[in-house]
């Protein structure tokens, strides 16, 4: 059911792909988001689904036969608690594996340190979602 279900931040970031459910099921089965609605004509440049992918954190996903490029965002990044098994996952539901996981401490400025491990998936729409997982000081 669509519901406001955080009180700041993003709504969505939307999504065009050249198999709209294809997309979906890979969202919902890899990823565990929930469908949150769908609206539009079946085949239509108005078909689209809006997905629940975290803590009302949505993706709204269209079909599209046209390409986007200048502007287009590098990756989405997702938390993960086990990122081993959510690349797997991923991979097992049609995502091409691209790097990882690997362990990075990045420096901030102000003098802490962010501690994560990270990994990199091509969905089966063509975009790319980095998982992050945040580890313990060693």
């Amino acid at each position: 059911m669509y519901e406001r279900r955080k009180q700041k931040g993003i709504h969505h970031v939307c999504l065009r792909v050249p198999d709209l459910h294809e997309t979906m099921r890979f969202y919902r089965d890899a990823l565990d988001a929930e469908i949150i609605c769908e609206w539009g004509a079946e085949g239509k440049e108005d078909h689209a689904f809006i997905m629940d992918i975290g803590h009302g954190d949505f993706l709204e996903i269209f079909g599209s036969k046209e390409r986007y490029g200048i502007g287009s965002w590098q990756h989405v990044a997702l938390w993960t608690d086990d990122i081993d098994s959510s690349m797997a996952k991923a991979v097992a539901y049609g995502a091409k594996h691209l790097s990882g996981p690997g362990r990075s401490n990045i420096p901030t400025r102000s003098g802490q340190t962010v501690r994560m491990k990270f990994g990199f998936v091509r969905a089966p729409g063509g975009e790319t979602i980095e998982f992050i997982q945040d580890v313990p000081e060693e």
